[in-house]
């Protein structure tokens, strides 16, 4: 070649090590994969992880929080194209429900990770900042819908979102080691009902009574 070699922009180095650490991870798991191979999938050296992440468990924990933010935006729309707030629990279920069933890649890394934070402080302080920080945007989110759709909780909106994390990760152990007890409609239903538990129903006005009275009987 002729010339100096055209040097990579930082932010397509990050990028194209985070594609190959998400292409690695998926086929090797979190604990059997090597960074060395990340780099070799990416195109650059060890070094070049190196110098733009601070290690394995902080390019999964960055992979992690960037497909959370695209499943929470894409799942915002879906439910809010159905212009329909009396079905939103079994909508937002179902949006859950399929991010679990149909990604189960994620499910898995992240119930690994939280594992290794166990008993490893530098992949906790990775970790517990990622989803420290996605729970606190799924309460904005849920706040803000049901702000939007004239919803009201029985819960705070934060309680709900650390309600909803914690069932993600346990639904994900279940579904990854029984999917054919634990499939999509098992998680869809658990999802369904804990929203609705949450959600408080409006009292009834005397003109709108829910349910006959003896003398509506009578009358009849």
């Amino acid at each position: 070649m002729n010339g100096p070699i055209p040097r990579v922009r930082r932010d397509e180095v990050r990028r194209r090590i985070l594609d190959a650490a998400a292409e690695v991870f998926a086929r090797r798991g979190y604990e059997a994969a090597r960074l060395e191979e990340i780099a070799h999938t990416a195109g650059f050296t060890k070094g070049a992880v190196y110098s733009n992440f601070a290690g394995k468990h902080a390019l999964l924990a960055e992979l992690i929080d960037q497909h959370a933010r695209t499943q929470l935006a894409v799942g915002s729309i879906e439910v809010g194209a159905q212009g329909r707030p009396e079905a939103a629990p079994e909508n937002i279920a179902e949006v859950f429900a399929r991010g679990i069933v149909e990604q189960g890649t994620w499910g898995r890394l992240i119930v690994e990770l939280a594992q290794q934070a166990a008993h490893d402080p530098e992949v906790r302080q990775a970790y517990v900042r990622v989803r420290r920080a996605l729970r606190d945007e799924l309460a904005t989110a849920i706040a803000d819908g049901c702000a939007r759709h004239g919803i009201e909780l029985t819960v705070p909106a934060g309680q709900l979102a650390l309600t909803l994390q914690a069932l993600r990760m346990g639904l994900a152990l279940e579904n990854g080691t029984d999917p054919d007890e634990v499939d999509r409609d098992a998680v869809a239903a658990v999802f369904a009902a804990t929203l609705h538990g949450v959600i408080r129903r409006p009292t009834p006005t005397a003109a709108e009574p829910t349910t006959r009275t003896a003398a509506d009987e009578e009358t009849r």
